[in-house]
């Protein structure tokens, strides 16, 4: 039997709603900014469709299609959050452009999430490696969302992708106030928050470290040169078996 199944009056019915409000808490929150983006393109396609170009029309499905994907990952959080703490995650690789999914998350994210941010990227024309895409996008919409949670409104964000050697990197960089030393493990745990009030559910950070080194990768994060953080997420050119 599921640990998360419950089958009547006579379970611990607390621990059992305890799941479901944890999930449903997970889904509320975090599916809303993928379906934010499925129904902000989908209306401007639907409104300006007479005026738009074949490309541009197909550049807003192709919108739609990454965050309609995200969001089914979503929705399975909580398992994945239990098939990473069982270490048993499943990948579907292929060759991607690393240089690109940055950039297409950036853009999707700028009407519903970094509007208050002014965000740069900074990135080869192509870093190309094998990576499961929908994993590797949702790392970088929450290392994006946490930069944006944790800094102030007008707060730039810096985004910055390379590749050395055989690791790829992507750097983001947040002008808030800071990870402390004693927290740079901590906010890598499931359920962990620096700030109570803060919305989410502590699941980001955790199931990001935790796809990151599945692929053979990390994340980590330390404090930048100036002031606020910078999340290091890197990850093998080539595949990791």
């Amino acid at each position: 039997m599921s640990e998360h199944q419950w089958t009547g009056p006579g379970d611990d019915t607390g621990a059992a709603w305890s799941v479901l409000e944890e999930f449903a808490s997970v889904v509320s929150h975090e599916i809303r900014t993928p379906l934010s983006i499925v129904k902000t393109a989908a209306e401007t396609a639907h409104t300006h469709q007479d005026s738009m170009s074949r490309e541009q029309i197909r550049g807003y499905l192709e919108m739609i299609t990454r965050n309609s994907d995200l969001a089914l990952l979503l929705i399975e959080r909580i398992s994945l959050a239990r098939d990473i703490d069982h270490g048993d995650v499943d990948l579907s690789r292929q060759d991607v452009d690393l240089s690109q999914l940055v950039r297409e998350s950036v853009s999707d994210l700028e009407a519903v999430l970094l509007f208050e941010h002014p965000t740069e990227v900074l990135a080869p024309e192509t870093v190309t490696l094998s990576a499961d895409p929908t994993a590797a996008r949702e790392i970088v919409f929450n290392l994006l969302s946490n930069a944006a949670k944790y800094s102030a409104a007008g707060a730039s964000i810096e985004v910055l992708v390379g590749v050395t050697d055989s690791t790829a990197h992507v750097i983001v960089r947040n002008h808030g106030g800071g990870v402390t030393p004693g927290d740079t493990e901590r906010i890598f745990e499931k359920f962990e928050r620096l700030d109570a009030g803060a919305p989410g559910t502590g699941l980001g950070l955790f199931i990001s470290r935790g796809l990151a080194r599945a692929h053979g990768g990390d994340l980590r994060v330390q404090p930048a040169a100036e002031a606020g953080s910078e999340f290091i997420l890197t990850l093998p050119v080539a595949a990791t078996n």
